[in-house]
C-alpha cells in the first residue's frame, strides 16, 4: 500500500477507535443502523442521527471502504486521491455511509468495463460521485414503495456509470477553476433526477438536522488530526522543508502531492489549524457538517488549496454573511454560512490566477449562491458547494475577462 493510503488508513482506524471511546459498541451499532436507514438529504447531521460515537465509526468505515476500492483498482495515489479521501471523510459526517456509497462505486466499475478502460482511470469520479448517495438511501429505505432496495441499487449504479463522462464535460464550463468539479456535475445530475422524481410524484421532502453541544470534543479532535498530518509530513520530508514553502504550495496542475510529496501533509495540517483558528475567531458552533467541511479543506491541501489562496475566499464569504446580517439579522457565524465559507475554498485556483480582489468577489458570490441553490437538486447533491463553486466560476470568468480586456485597451 502506498504511503498516502497508509497514512489515511491509520487515520480512519483512529476515527473508529475514537468512536469507541465516545460510545459503547451496542450504542454504536444502534447508531450505525439509524445512519444507514435515515434520510440523508441536505442537511442531515449523522452526529444528531446516530450519536457522536456512531458518526465517528461511520467515518472510519466509509474511509476504509474507499481505500479498499482504490487498492482493488490499483490506483496510483495523487494529490486528488488525498483530496477525495478528505471529502469522503468529511461527508461521512453528513450523508455518506458504506451502504449508499457502494452502488455508485459499482456503477463506476461497470462504466470502466463498458468502455474497456482500466478501473483505476475511473475510480476517482466514481468515489466522488457518492455525493449523490442520498438518492440511494431515499429510494432504498425512506420512501414507502415496493422494491425500494432494488430501485436504490439501480439508481446508484446509474449515477456511478454516468458520472465519469458528465464530470469530464463539465470541467470545460469552469475551465478547471472549481476544484470540486464532480460536485458541479452532480448538481446538474441531481437537478435532473429531482425533476424526474417530482414528475412521478416522488417528493424527498426537506431536512435540517444539525447537532450541537460538541464544541470541545470536535475542536480537540481537529487539533489532533491537524497535528497528525504535520507530524506525518515532517517525518516523510525528513525535516527538509521551509515554513514559507509549506505555507504557499504551488503546482501548475494543482497536484501538490506529486510536486511536493509528504510536504503537502504539513500544508494540510496548517490548513486544519487555520480552520480551527477561524472557528475560534468567529465563535462558530461545531457540528457534523462544519467538521466535515473542515476535513474537506484539509484533504484538498494536497490538491489546489493553500492558505494564501483560501483566506481571501473565506474573507469574501464572511463579508457576504455580514451583509446578510445587516439585511435579515441572521448572525454571520450561522452554521450554514460557516459551511459555505469553508467550502468556498474550492475556488482557490481562481485566486492564484487573478488575485486578491477577485478572490474576495468569488467568496462573496459563492456564499450567496451556496445558500440558495440546494432547492434545485432537492438536497440530493451533498456537494452543493461544488455546484455553487462551478456556477460562481462560470459567472465570474467572463466578467474578469471583460475587465482585463478593458484595462489592456486603456479604458
Amino acid at each position: 500500500m502506498k504511503k498516502p493510503y497508509l497514512v489515511q488508513a491509520v487515520l480512519f482506524a483512529i476515527f473508529i477507535l475514537q468512536g469507541l471511546i465516545y460510545a459503547r459498541p451496542p450504542e454504536i451499532a444502534r447508531g450505525l443502523l439509524a445512519i444507514a436507514v435515515s434520510p440523508d438529504i441536505l442537511v442531515t447531521d449523522y452526529i444528531a442521527v446516530g450519536g457522536l460515537g456512531a458518526a465517528f465509526v461511520n467515518v472510519g468505515l466509509a474511509g476504509l471502504v474507499t481505500i479498499a476500492a482504490l487498492a482493488l483498482a490499483k490506483h496510483e495515489p495523487t494529490g486528488l486521491t488525498i483530496g477525495t479521501l478528505g471529502l469522503v471523510t468529511g461527508f461521512a459526517f453528513f450523508g455518506k455511509n458504506p451502504l449508499n456509497m457502494l452502488p455508485i462505486i459499482l456503477g463506476g466499475y461497470l462504466y470502466s468495463k463498458y468502455m474497456r478502460v482500466p478501473f483505476k482511470n475511473c475510480i476517482l469520479p466514481a468515489v466522488l460521485g457518492t455525493c449523490l448517495a442520498p438518492a440511494v438511501t431515499q429510494l432504498a429505505f425512506v420512501l414507502p414503495m415496493g422494491g425500494g432496495i432494488a430501485l436504490g441499487l439501480a439508481i446508484g449504479i446509474f449515477i456511478g456509470f454516468i458520472m465519469n463522462p458528465v464530470a469530464a464535460a463539465m470541467r470545460k464550463a469552469h475551465e478547471g477553476y472549481n476544484l470540486y468539479n464532480v460536485g458541479f456535475a452532480a448538481g446538474l445530475i441531481g437537478l435532473c433526477l429531482f425533476a424526474l422524481f417530482r414528475n412521478f410524484g416522488i417528493d424527498f421532502g426537506t431536512a435540517n438536522v444539525w447537532s450541537s453541544g460538541y464544541n470541545a470534543q470536535l475542536a480537540l479532535f481537529l487539533f489532533v488530526l491537524s497535528a497528525y498530518f504535520i507530524v506525518c509530513g515532517v517525518i516523510g520530508a525528513g525535516g527538509k522543508f521551509s515554513l514559507a514553502e509549506v505555507f504557499n504550495l504551488d503546482a501548475e496542475d494543482n497536484d501538490y502531492y506529486k510536486r511536493h510529496a509528504e510536504k503537502s501533509y504539513i500544508a494540510m495540517g496548517i490548513l486544519g489549524l487555520s480552520c480551527l483558528a477561524f472557528m475560534f475567531a468567529v465563535r462558530g458552533e461545531y457540528s457534523g457538517p462544519v467538521l466535515g467541511a473542515i476535513l474537506a479543506v484539509v484533504g484538498f491541501g494536497a490538491f489546489g488549496k493553500a492558505l494564501p489562496s483560501a483566506a481571501p475566499l473565506m474573507a469574501g464569504a464572511m463579508l457576504a454573511a455580514c451583509a446578510n446580517f445587516l439585511a435579515t439579522g441572521t448572525p454571520p457565524n450561522d452554521r450554514e454560512f460557516l459551511v459555505a465559507a469553508l467550502f468556498s475554498t474550492c475556488l482557490s485556483p481562481l485566486v492564484r490566477k487573478f488575485g486578491l480582489r477577485w478572490g474576495l468577489a468569488a467568496g462573496f458570490l459563492h456564499l450567496t449562491l451556496a445558500t440558495q441553490v440546494g432547492i434545485f437538486h432537492g438536497g440530493m447533491n451533498l456537494y452543493n458547494n461544488g455546484f455553487a463553486g462551478g456556477l460562481t466560476a462560470m459567472i465570474l470568468l467572463p466578467v474578469i475577462d471583460f475587465f482585463g480586456r478593458a484595462k489592456n485597451a486603456g479604458y
